[in-house]
């Protein structure tokens, strides 16, 4: 049996970013802006997997919630599913950003830059769905087969140093499946 748990997460948004995303009235089932910001983060999932593996590292370098140091911040509550939580948390920690808040505020900012530029949101859901068909379909037909990528991985494991070398596979919720002491 499976259980779906809930994050609770807090943070500070801008009060312009919050009236905007408040007034996109996207999703006919979310009303709140916590479902509203989490429908956004799950249409943003192949984004989240891109920026992953591309991404560069931020350096914790500490970003402001807005760049008008006038404006106004108020506190947010998202209720994000626990899959979700954890894919955000590796990208977090992966590539070394100040916080999910500030990684999440990105992921809300470039999304109302769409919904800017395309004036729909239903035509930035169908031009976000193109992209990523697209990434699906290079990432099938580059993606190394098993013997391709336990001799890249030998190749990088030799040359590690130390002797307590460690590989982590992860599952599918993003957790810890295997560590490996080579």
């Amino acid at each position: 049996m499976s259980i779906n748990f809930i994050h609770d997460f807090h943070f500070i948004l801008a009060k312009g970013m919050k009236e905007k995303l408040q007034n996109l009235r996207i999703f006919d089932t979310s009303k709140s802006l916590s479902g509203v910001m989490v429908k956004i983060l799950k249409i943003l999932t192949p984004a989240f997997g891109k920026e992953h593996k591309w991404g560069k590292q931020r350096m914790s370098k500490y970003l402001a919630v807005s760049e008008d140091p006038g404006e106004i911040r108020e506190h947010v509550h998202a209720y994000i599913p626990d899959k979700l939580y954890r894919e955000l948390k590796l990208l977090h920690q992966d590539l070394n950003f100040y916080s999910i808040a500030q990684l999440m505020r990105g992921f809300f900012s470039f999304f109302l830059v769409l919904v800017d530029a395309f004036k729909d949101v239903d035509e930035v859901i169908k031009e976000l769905e193109k992209i990523f068909t697209r990434w699906k379909s290079e990432d099938e037909q580059t993606r190394l087969t098993s013997r391709k990528f336990m001799r890249q991985l030998w190749k990088i494991i030799r040359f590690l140093p130390g002797k307590n070398r460690l590989v982590t596979i992860y599952d599918e919720n993003y957790s810890p499946f295997w560590v490996q002491r080579i």
